[in-house]
């Protein structure tokens, strides 16, 4: 039992966490409709109405595709359309099982409709999370429910490898996907070629001391060459141990390893090394053009310059990310390669950036204050003689803004929330709308960019046939092409260079910057980069170029002459790639996007917006009803054996079943739990209810508890019991007003809490009976400067709390307690160093001796504990620092990715009456950040010191946490 339980205590915070995994609700004002199919239950608001037959025909025809080469049924799933998001995402989680997709397409899209590959990349995850539910990991669910499967995923399947199959799915079954995008494999070639192969546990893990691919750029060349080696079939196995066998030590190691002869981390090394060798067997076809570089490589800080804009003919503009800072605008002379910081950025698309007359445009997200599924793209400016940044528009959805030359008036794609494109022209600095250019259903137009004399504007427009270049007069919207629609990848903002247009495109398969001659039509090779040139710009003169250069050590920013006559026009350029994309989807023999179905209901989508149920290519029209979210209130997902906290992370006998709806808008539990301690029970009900503006929650509980009394003359312990009923409730508004570099956000709550006290036959006659009512009020509020990959804790920060507790209208006067505290962060005296600082006040009225009191708001100093004080004032002063990030692995045991010391001093006074208290303690702590049998999630481990100058004194304690 022993065993059983500690399984149980390991699995413990994966379940948490994915229990409750919530992206955050959309407004209460919208109403929901819901289409039911064979495989999908898809949700989503009325004003989506006119796309939903389309996506519902497009979603009925995954399954069949998606299970070819994966073997899995999946029972009918949740999707869930985030319509009022400007934020492009999809998500698909397992406890409650549900795909949620953000429907608006970014700017960064390849060739393919945004829903479309969403779902297809989604739906591969569904097929791989069913595939576990089989065999003993079925057997849990009958035990567990929902959780159990998601805790053998989570505890087995490498995100890399999730993450790799859904890339390779998205782009074996059409004609785009991100494998298809040569630039999505810069960081891993770079790497190899550049670099080498890291340790498996660094690769997967991650690293703060080497920048290191994530799971999609690491999982999906890993995935596709094992695939190209060993066949379509062979990540079958892995999944089938894995879910049949999950009390072995490593089932999909064990999987791998019968259908390829190798361990996983062999597996991981010898595809790598086989990708290596091709890729050098590229690298030495390539002729390479020579360029002079403006920024310099910072081997020990991977930094890209992405965007690089001349601001005039010294400055050049760019947007940079960085591991040692947040991400920031800067300006760079192009000829001494001096940088300077212009301000920092919020969270921004990455192709984005544009100047003109003084100004430089780009966009920034924002949140709803209330609702985190309701979102905004903002244009910012900034104002180079002024040196400040301004908003544009103000809750907005406007992507790429692109100023002209004389930077009076901006550019920018606008999308509704049924996705619908135009082009609007506004006003600089006023933001006025101007005119508005709205292109046809099937458009998507992507990075517009002005001419030279600011008369037209050339962009990426994609369409069902691919992309392409075209030209849009701003006055009358008419848009005229350029090139032939096509699949292979147009990347980043297009400039017009004389009678030529400037554009990065795939046809070597290498990222490059081609002209297009607007006289003839034909395409020319300007650059031939190692791994990725993209992002154009000009001098004045015309004569020199300046872009973006890609190495592995980052983007940087580079410039060279121009020279026509070593261009190569496009007929002569020759593709070296290796061709992963095209073995992969000779595996599947199935295009969803060449299917007769396809074409015509993109056909029907475009035309007339519906889909006629006797359509001769086999389209649906299905149902539609309305969802009701009364009825769909309560979802019950996973239940198990036992009763455990989510929030305090303890386990207990008993039972409990867990719920949460497809809208993220309930949440609730309810079961019985044994306290082992006191060898008593209650059964609990708990409620949060955040569908509305306010986030009502609710607890309730009933059962008995135990306690000690002292028999004189002996000093005799007799256990006594009574009976103990409880009831809270609480409402909440969680604001975030978060901006630019700024993280804000601010909750005041409200709630009261009823406690009726019982006395039972062995319950003495001097202990509290009847009811103990209390009203707890609360305001928090805290800003945060937004934080770099390497910072531990934010370089600037406030964080202020205000609690007051009382008990006005109870028979049992509990008096009250007030406490108010400041968290306040700043800069240490290194980059990374941290000087944070608390100060707290509490006091604590009492007007008689109770069994029940207030427990303690105010922190005291470390190494105190069980005091009690009419009032106190506290202070704690710390200088936290990385002291190394070493990388180290101890097997697939330990993989220590960072050490950290902190060095304390903590001071409280406390005033009982006339007496003064004074409490001191200092001493240091010493934490790593490690993983864990390579669980997914680092744990901080440490130690702390304490020294007590009161009693000259010395403590240890032991440190634990796990970083969600």
């Amino acid at each position: 039992m022993k065993k059983v339980l500690s399984a149980c205590l390991f699995l413990l915070p994966l379940i948490s966490a994915a229990q409750y995994y919530s992206t955050g609700q959309d407004p209460a004002s919208l109403h929901w409709r819901q289409i039911k199919t064979p495989a999908f239950r898809l949700i989503y608001p009325e004003s989506f109405g006119n796309s939903s037959q389309y996506f519902a025909n497009i979603l009925n025809l995954l399954p069949d595709a998606e299970t070819k080469t994966l073997h899995s049924k999946v029972p009918r799933i949740p999707v869930i359309l985030h319509t009022q998001s400007a934020q492009s995402n999809g998500v698909t989680v397992w406890a409650p099982k549900r795909i949620e997709l953000y429907p608006c397409p970014p700017q960064t899209l390849y060739p393919e409709e945004w829903l479309e590959q969403l779902s297809i990349h989604e739906y591969r995850h569904a097929v791989q999370i069913s595939k576990l539910n089989r065999g003993f990991t079925k057997a849990l669910y009958c035990i567990f429910g929902e959780q159990a499967t998601g805790a053998v995923l989570g505890l087995f399947i490498p995100p890399w490898f999730m993450e790799g199959d859904a890339v390779c799915t998205e782009t074996a079954l059409t004609n785009s996907g991100r494998g298809r995008t040569y630039a999505f494999e810069n960081i891993l070639r770079a790497q190899l070629l550049e670099k080498r192969i890291y340790r498996y546990d660094k690769a997967v893990l991650g690293s703060y001391r080497t920048f290191i691919p994530d799971q999609y750029e690491l999982g999906y060349p890993l995935v596709a060459e094992t695939r190209k080696v060993y066949g379509p079939q062979v990540w079958n196995t892995p999944l089938d141990r894995s879910a049949k066998l999950p009390f072995m030590v490593v089932p999909f190691s064990s999987g791998i390893h019968h259908e390829t002869g190798l361990t996983k981390t062999k597996l991981y090394r010898k595809m790598l090394e086989d990708l290596q060798t091709e890729w050098r067997k590229q690298d030495d076809s390539t002729r390479l053009t020579g360029y002079a570089p403006v920024t310099r490589r910072n081997p020990r800080n991977f930094s890209n310059y992405q965007n690089p804009i001349l601001l005039n003919d010294t400055l050049v503009v760019s947007q940079k990310q960085s591991m040692d800072d947040p991400d920031r605008l800067v300006s760079v002379n192009r000829r001494t390669g001096r940088e300077k910081n212009l301000l920092t950025l919020g969270p921004s698309s990455e192709e984005s950036l544009s100047t003109g007359g003084n100004y430089a445009a780009w966009t920034e997200f924002r949140s709803h204050p209330r609702w985190q599924n309701k979102s905004y793209s903002v244009i910012r400016i900034y104002d180079a003689g002024a040196r400040k940044a301004f908003n544009l528009t103000h809750r907005s959805r406007y992507f790429a803004p692109a100023l002209s030359p004389d930077g009076s008036r901006v550019a920018a794609v606008f999308l509704d929330p049924e996705n619908r494109c135009s082009i609007d022209i506004l006003e600089v600095p006023g933001g006025r709308l101007l005119r508005r250019n709205t292109l046809a259903r099937n458009q998507m137009a992507l990075l517009p960019n002005w001419s030279p004399d600011g008369k037209e504007l050339v962009m990426t427009v994609l369409t069902e046939k691919g992309k392409t270049l075209a030209a849009m007069d701003p006055e009358s919207g008419r848009l005229t092409g350029y090139l032939p629609s096509g699949f292979t990848e147009i990347f980043g903002t297009s400039y017009f260079h004389d009678h030529h247009i400037f554009f990065s495109a795939d046809y070597s398969g290498i990222e490059n910057l081609y002209a297009l001659d607007t006289l003839t039509g034909r395409v020319f090779q300007v650059t031939s980069a190692r791994f990725s040139a993209t992002d154009p710009d000009f001098t004045s003169s015309m004569d020199t170029l300046v872009y973006s250069d890609y190495t592995s050590d980052g983007m940087m920013i580079v410039q060279a002459p121009i020279d026509t006559a070593a261009w190569i026009p496009l007929e002569q350029v020759k593709n070296y790639n290796t061709g992963l994309a095209d073995t992969l989807a000779a595996q599947e023999k199935l295009n969803l996007q060449d299917t007769i179905l396809k074409k015509n209901l993109y056909r029907l989508y475009s035309d007339s917006l519906s889909v006629p149920g006797s359509d001769p290519a086999g389209s649906i029209a299905f149902p539609t009803r309305k969802y009701s979210k009364i009825l769909n209130l309560f979802n019950p997902h996973s239940w198990a054996p036992a009763s455990f906290d989510l929030n305090n992370l303890t386990l207990h006998p008993g039972v409990m079943v867990l719920m949460q709806n497809a809208l993220s808008t309930t949440f609730a539990s309810a079961g019985f739990d044994y306290n082992v301690n006191e060898e008593t029970g209650k059964f609990f009900a708990n409620l949060s209810y955040q569908g509305l503006y306010p986030v009502f929650d609710l607890s309730f509980s009933i059962g008995n508890r135990a306690g000690y009394t002292i028999i004189e003359p002996d000093h005799e312990q007799v256990r006594f019991t009574w009976q103990e009923l409880n009831f809270s409730a609480a409402v909440s508004i969680p604001w975030d007003f978060s901006t630019g570099k700024y993280y804000r956000t601010l909750s005041p709550s409200f709630g009261t809490s009823l406690i009726q006290v019982n006395h039972l036959a062995s319950t003495p006659e001097n202990f509290t009976s009847g009811l103990i009512e209390s009203l707890d009020y609360r305001l928090s509020f805290a800003q945060y400067f937004r934080q770099a990959v390497r910072d531990i804790y934010p370089r600037w920060g406030q964080a202020l709390n205000f609690t007051f507790r009382n008990t006005p209208f109870s028979k049992n006067n509990l008096g009250s307690i007030l406490e108010t505290d400041l968290t306040l962060y700043f800069p240490g005296l290194f980059r990374h160093h941290s000087l944070w600082m608390y100060g707290g006040y509490q006091y604590l009225y009492e007007p008689s001796v109770s069994n029940y009191r207030f427990a303690d708001l105010i922190n005291y100093p470390r190494g105190y504990s069980d005091l009690r004080n009419q009032s106190v004032y506290s202070l704690m002063f710390n200088y936290m620092l990385p002291l190394f990030s070493p990388d180290w692995s101890v097997g697939s045991v330990l993989y220590f990715k960072r050490f950290k010391l902190n060095l304390f001093f903590d001071y409280a006074e406390g005033f009982n009456q006339d007496a003064l208290n004074v409490y001191q303690s200092a001493g240091a702590e010493l934490t790593t950040d490690v993983h864990l049998l390579r669980f997914l999630y680092p744990f901080e481990l440490g130690l702390r010191t304490i020294y007590l100058p009161r009693t000259n004194s010395w403590e240890f304690q032991f440190l634990y946490a796990i970083r969600y």
